[in-house]
């Protein structure tokens, strides 16, 4: 079988590498410029936090704001809120009737006309003070039509807005509201408050029903009469503002008042919460973006505070997270106080995003740092791309050329066409399916090279080495053999590299063929090169006539043993890839991966460290001890699945080049360990099934 590979492909490899690390350094560049992390806590938490504790709403506010909290977000106010705070009277048909009935004074509301209370209605009068009147009015209006809203009463002002005013309990988000809870706008009190004490404001605003340009137009005039800057925009609800068919005018005023979108992670940690018109908007807005995290209500109340804590340290880092939407618990725990719990718990997750090199600030952005100009996403010119185009499908033709024995001339013009084909695919458009199908090549194509590789320096091998050497050979091996798989993750970062992917608007889609590609064509490359299937004859007709005795040979209860476990392997390998699988992880791993995440910049994926790199060490045991060739077909499949693996971590767009890089030499360095701990402890089995054997042949 053919173990040279062509000069010129090697040349093109080294070319693309050159350009595919420059894209690299340039999108560590991007995200080290975007290192100032956003403490958010939502106003109405913080108001209720001060109820439950019965002390003043400002003193709160001071206490978090000196705590670390620098962003308070703002949701549009209701006609409930609006009267617990004492800014309007409200009252409903019902309790009106019921007044009524029981000869009670009506107090304001005296002056409602009879012939106005004949349906459910809402009815608003003005408190101590009247200038909230005017917002009120102006909000019922466009959230409902002019035909639902009327003033039945001059002096004083009265307000009827007709529909229903059944409450609902807190916690019911998914279903309608009445007129007393149903947004109206952003409270412009509110926002001149907490701008005078020093917060940054984000603005939460829910959609309207067909939305008209002049309802969106009113929440930036409501920000222009509270006179403050609002430096962010977060959606809320189901829908973003504008959506369906004016998302893009929503955009325009963004862009207008320079307000960043915030974007809420899913839960599940991939993408992000489901709100139709979110990515739309971000797409209008030029990308201007922020990702954003808060740990699920429902699930807050069911984890600790060290837990909660433990989430934070890590998810500013590894997921690009840039506003920490923090909320409070409202429970005491262990006889604490829950003010000075959540006090605590504020200081401590600000300590652990400075501990990590951030600032606290303005949410940081996704931009070009090579434009002065002012804000630009990132997207680097597609000519950058051509050189690592060229790299890729250099290695996919090495692949091939292992394969199927391909003379040069075969590899090149191969080459040369799948390339044209390549670039020009790219050009087309945003070519996002061909970077993908590039990107899925990189990590599947280059591991198994990287393993080819070492199969030579295996071949090579003619003496059986002693325990210290076989350890020394793995070490350096498995060395070389992740340099040389970092060559195709750093060309899947860089195709992949652009202000969508890391916000993660685009993702890498083919993360479970990532997994899986590598160890099968790891497989497929060695059956060839050591004519395990033992073909008689070249070409395709002999390798199809050996698959199909294959097929006719019977099966055994041993058989379908080996098939099952095998089985539950791939189902374990590939349903604890991603982040909804159900194979659950051990308790004693989870202890694991928080002691590996406090000793190490970079927790390394187990994947490497417990099962591919300690793999690779026994394959050369296996190797350099001579074992039956099939033992070592199995544990070169156990072993390239590590090095699948460190690939597999680039994927992951979200998280910091660096970081991954980092997280690859990691997993080397516990690999070894692991490593050195299988080779000793398979000397200790083959000694003691010696000793059984020769007691056995004894007797």
């Amino acid at each position: 079988m053919k173990h040279r590979y062509n000069p010129v492909l090697i040349a093109v490899i080294v070319l693309g590498l050159v350009c595919a690390l420059w894209l690299n350094w340039t999108r560590h560049k991007v995200e080290q410029a975007n290192n100032t992390v956003e403490m958010a806590m939502e106003y109405e938490g913080l108001r209720k936090l001060a109820t439950l504790q019965g002390v003043s709403e400002d003193k709160v506010l001071r206490e978090f704001q000196a705590a670390g909290i620098n962003s308070l977000m703002l949701f549009d106010t209701t006609l409930e809120r609006l009267t617990k705070k004492g800014e309007i009277y409200s009252a409903t048909t019902e309790e009106l009737r019921k007044a009524a009935s029981l000869g009670a004074d009506r107090g304001v509301f005296a002056a409602v006309p009879e012939d106005k209370l004949t349906c459910d209605a809402a009815f608003v009068a003005a408190s101590s003070n009247p200038a909230v009147m005017p917002d009120v009015l102006e909000d019922l209006q466009l959230r409902y039509g002019k035909d639902r809203v009327e003033i039945v009463s001059s002096e004083p002002q009265i307000i009827r807005v007709v529909g229903s005013t059944e409450l609902l309990p807190e916690g019911k988000y998914d279903e309608p509201h009445g007129l007393l809870q149903a947004p109206l706008g952003l409270p412009v009190r509110d926002m001149q408050k907490l701008a005078g004490m020093g917060f940054q404001l984000i603005v939460r605003p829910q959609n309207y029903i067909n939305v008209r340009e002049e309802q969106i137009d009113s929440i930036f005039k409501r920000i222009a009469k509270a006179g403050v800057k609002v430096h962010a925009f977060m959606p809320c609800g189901k829908e973003t503002v504008g959506y369906p068919d004016k998302v893009e005018y929503l955009g325009k005023k963004l862009r207008e008042h320079d307000m960043t979108l915030v974007m809420l992670e899913h839960y599940t940690q991939l993408r992000f919460a489901q709100i139709d018109g979110l990515i739309p908007l971000a797409e209008f807005n030029n990308y201007k973006s922020a990702r954003s995290y808060v740990i699920d209500a429902l699930e807050q109340k069911k984890i600790s505070v060290a837990t909660a804590l433990h989430r934070w340290a890590l998810t500013d880092e590894e997921r690009n997270i840039r506003v920490n939407y923090i909320r409070p618990f409202l429970l005491p725990v262990e006889g604490k106080d829950i003010m000075q719990i959540n006090l605590k718990y504020v200081r401590d997750i600000k300590a652990n995003v400075e501990a990590r090199g951030y600032t606290i600030g303005q949410a940081g952005v996704f931009a070009d740092v090579t434009n002065a100009q002012g804000f630009a996403p990132y997207f680097p010119a597609k000519t950058m791309w051509l050189p690592i185009v060229l790299a890729i499908v250099a290695g996919v033709v090495l692949f091939a050329s292992l394969l199927f024995n391909l003379s040069s001339k075969t590899e090149l013009v191969l080459w040369a066409v799948l390339s044209a084909v390549g670039c020009g695919l790219l050009m087309l458009g945003r070519g996002l399916l061909t970077r993908q199908l590039l990107a899925l090549a990189a990590a599947s194509v280059f591991p198994v090279l990287s393993m080819s590789v070492i199969m030579n320096i295996w071949d090579k091998n003619t003496t059986s080495n002693g325990l210290v050497k076989i350890i020394w050979q793995a070490m350096w091996q498995l060395a070389l053999a992740i340099a040389l798989s970092l060559v195709g993750a750093a060309f899947l970062s860089a195709i992949l590299t652009d202000s969508r992917f890391l916000l993660e608007i685009d993702i890498y889609r083919g993360v479970k063929l990532t997994f899986i590609l590598p160890v099968v064509l790891t497989a497929v490359l060695y059956l060839k090169r050591y004519d395990m299937l033992q073909v008689v004859g070249k070409g395709v007709k002999s390798l199809l006539e050996k698959l199909n005795s294959l097929l006719d040979t019977g099966l055994t209860f041993k058989h379908v043993a080996v098939l099952f476990v095998f089985l539950f392997i791939a189902f374990y390998f590939v349903g604890r890839s991603g982040h909804t699988g159900g194979v659950p992880v051990p308790a004693i791993e989870l202890k694991m991966r928080a002691f590996l995440e406090q000793v190490m910049y970079a927790r390394p994926r187990e994947k490497e460290f417990m099962i591919g790199h300690p793999a690779f060490f026994l394959t050369v045991m296996a190797v350099y001890k001579c074992a039956p060739r099939w033992w070592q077909f199995v544990l070169i499949c156990g072993a390239v699945i590590g090095q699948g693996s460190l690939v597999q971590t680039f994927c992951h767009m979200r998280t910091p080049v660096v970081m991954s890089f980092v997280r690859a030499l990691d997993g080397y360095a516990v690999g070894v360990i692991f490593g050195i701990i299988s080779i000793l402890g398979m000397s200790v089995l083959l000694y003691v099934g010696k000793r059984l054997q020769r007691r056995y042949m004894e007797q």
